[in-house]
């Protein structure tokens, strides 16, 4: 039984060592989740930016054509077209924010697999590393013996 001891000790020392590594993992990878979740966000900013500026310039070069056809704005075909042009724009906004938004919602779902995951895998590493000592103490205690 005197051998149980310092296993049980080396167990419980690889068991925090185990789960510090596993602590250690999951922060790495919260880190790294909401790095990708910040350059997305980023990334469509900057594309957001840059279709309303490619709006303004079809707008104003819509204009500008109409302008040297004759046709003044507020006319029906003018309007139709000039808001058509926006409707077109704000539909891809729209297409565009949704796709980030899933992206960054499917980096959040895989962090939080990774995290349950992480813990099965704990689980499962604690129930062998016990199995494992009380193997280790049956074999060093003979049960035929009778001795305690």
């Amino acid at each position: 039984m005197g051998g149980m001891l310092p296993t049980a000790a080396m167990s419980v020392l690889q068991m925090g060592i185990d789960a510090a590594q596993q602590s250690a993992a999951q922060e790495q990878a919260k880190a790294e989740a909401k790095s990708q979740a910040q350059q997305i966000q980023e990334s469509q900013k900057i594309a957001s930016q840059q279709r309303r500026d490619e709006l303004r310039r079809a707008l104003a070069t819509q204009r500008a054509r109409f302008g040297a056809q004759g046709l003044a704005a507020g006319g029906g075909s003018v309007d139709a077209t000039l808001s058509g042009l926006q409707a077109e724009a704000d539909r891809e906004e729209a297409d565009a924010q949704q796709l980030a938004s899933s992206r960054i919602d499917q980096l959040s779902e895989q962090l939080g697999w990774q995290r349950r995951r992480s813990l099965l895998n704990a689980s499962a590493s604690r129930y062998r590393t016990s199995l494992s000592l009380v193997q280790r103490s049956l074999r060093s205690y003979s049960l035929l013996d009778g001795d305690t």
